[in-house]
């Protein structure tokens, strides 16, 4: 009963202090399947879009989506040609933070096949491993420890990272495990792969430049909690993502 009260103060505050604005907010969104994607329609998906837009559209607002690169994001955003971006990690001065709300777990993969033994960090030495561009200063001084003995490469293409394990040229990829997953079921769904949990999962935010579009944002997610279509959504797209995985 508290939470259904809870729900209907929300809801009246959000109706009663929501001023949309004469101008579309521009958003930016990181590409990166099951997270931000065009799906085969070519229509806009993906868990931050569904998330955001449910926001926003509820609030009364237009919203102009646009998708980019991770660095094309944070550069769009930093030179405040979007109102607002998502997810934004780093500090950028100025910025207005909302709360965390993209769970992010980076996972080590393998293909089943390989009967890979990888329960720490110290057993990546001596593997053929391939992971995302500045994985080493993103996962830390002990990862890089880890790794200083591997064979190991960065890359940006991750339909590539994945080319390299299913071909067999690579021993494991590290990266996001919704992402691996769903593009592994996508490319390669007859492949079986080991998840190998490793690091430890962060909730990350979305900024704008306006604190009131923040506030705005805020008091929509906790609304989406409430109701628990933060959770439907995640677990749907996580469900997704772990096809065809151990």
């Amino acid at each position: 009963m508290k939470l259904f009260f809870r729900f209907i103060s929300l809801m009246t505050l959000l109706l009663a202090f929501t001023v949309p604005a004469a101008e579309p907010v521009r958003f930016g969104l990181h590409l990166s399947a099951p997270w931000s994607f065009y799906n085969d329609t070519k229509e806009l998906d993906g868990i931050e879009y569904q998330l955001v837009s449910r926001i926003f559209s509820r609030a009364g607002f237009k919203v102009e989506y646009e998708l980019h690169s991770y660095s094309r994001l944070l550069k769009q955003f930093s030179d405040k040609k979007l109102d607002c971006a998502s997810p934004v990690a780093v500090p950028v001065a100025g910025a207005s933070y909302t709360l965390p709300y993209l769970p992010f777990e980076d996972v080590v993969i393998s293909l089943a096949s390989s009967s890979a033994e990888i329960s720490s960090l110290q057993q990546l030495a001596g593997k053929r491993i391939v992971a995302y561009q500045q994985a080493l200063q993103v996962l830390g001084a002990e990862f890089r420890a880890a790794v200083a003995n591997a064979n190991y490469l960065e890359l940006a293409d991750r339909a590539l990272q994945l080319e390299l394990l299913f071909s067999n040229r690579v021993d494991l990829v590290i990266g996001e495990r919704r992402v691996l997953h769903y593009l592994a079921n996508k490319t390669a769904p007859q492949l079986t792969l080991q998840t190998h949990h490793l690091f430890t999962e962060k909730n990350y935010p979305a900024a704008c430049w306006d604190p009131a579009l923040r506030d705005v944002f805020n008091r929509g997610l906790e609304l989406l909690q409430l109701s628990g279509e933060l959770s439907d959504i995640l677990q749907q797209y996580n469900h997704q993502a772990a096809i065809g995985t151990e």
